[in-house]
Formats: C-alpha cells, sequence, structure tokens
C-alpha cells in the first residue's frame, strides 16, 4: 500500500514538474528584445518611432469667428431653448417655477400649520408619510 502511495505521489510530482518547465514565461531579456522589436516595427503607438513617427497629432484649428459673435449666438440658441439642459427658453418638459415669495403673511401660515398639525394631517412618523389619510 505504501508503496503504490509513493510510487503515485513521484508520478504526481513529475507530472507537475513538467508541466511548469513547459509554461515557463519568458525572461526578462526576451521580453525586452519583443518589446524592442515591436517598437521598431511601430506596433506600439505614441512612441515616436515606426512608420508613423513623422505623423504629427492633429492639433485642434482656432477659430475665424470672433468670441464676441460666439457669444452673442450662443445667448440667441439659449434663449431659444436650442440648448438642453441650461433651463431657459420653452421647453415641453418644463414645470412652471414656484415662487419663493408667498402673499400670505408668516403669522397666517404658522396659524394653518398648526391648526393642520393639531388635527393630524400633517405626518410625523416614516408610515404616516408612506401611507397617508385620505
Amino acid at each position: 500500500m505504501k508503496k503504490t502511495l509513493s510510487s503515485l505521489a513521484v508520478a504526481a510530482a513529475a507530472l507537475f514538474a513538467a508541466q511548469a518547465v513547459l509554461a515557463q514565461s519568458p525572461t526578462r531579456a526576451e521580453v525586452k528584445k519583443e518589446t524592442a522589436e515591436a517598437n521598431k516595427a511601430g506596433a506600439i503607438p505614441g512612441t515616436g518611432t515606426g512608420p508613423s513617427a513623422n505623423v504629427t497629432p492633429p492639433v485642434s484649428a482656432k477659430s475665424d469667428t470672433p468670441r464676441a459673435e460666439v457669444k452673442k449666438e450662443t445667448a440667441a440658441a439659449n434663449k431659444a431653448g436650442a440648448i438642453p439642459g441650461t433651463g431657459t427658453g420653452p421647453s415641453a418638459n418644463a414645470t412652471p417655477a414656484i415662487s419663493s415669495k408667498s402673499d400670505v403673511p408668516r403669522a397666517e401660515v404658522k396659524k394653518e400649520t398648526a391648526a393642520a398639525n393639531k388635527a393630524g394631517a400633517i405626518p410625523t412618523t416614516e408610515a404616516q408619510m408612506q401611507n397617508p389619510k385620505k
């Protein structure tokens, strides 16, 4: 029994050792050589070597339109609602703005709030907010 286990262990160790030898990663020198060859062939972008070394990156061209004219056009487009997400101009989904100033005096608002609170119309707990009285 011991002989079988030991021979099985030796066979497994030999198998794993052979696999490790076959699956070794390349050495540092091999990697450096491959990288240098790829760089020389132009396969690595942005290194300044290879067939695309003389190609300059695109540079954005300056506009011929004066800044004041661009600002005027932008303001007009914004006012017309042509620029989405600016919050100005006509919009199909826009809700009317709520005025922050009220015509009702503060004392009257406090009185109404106290009466609503006393009547139980103002929820005080999370459950009351989730299931309001009807």
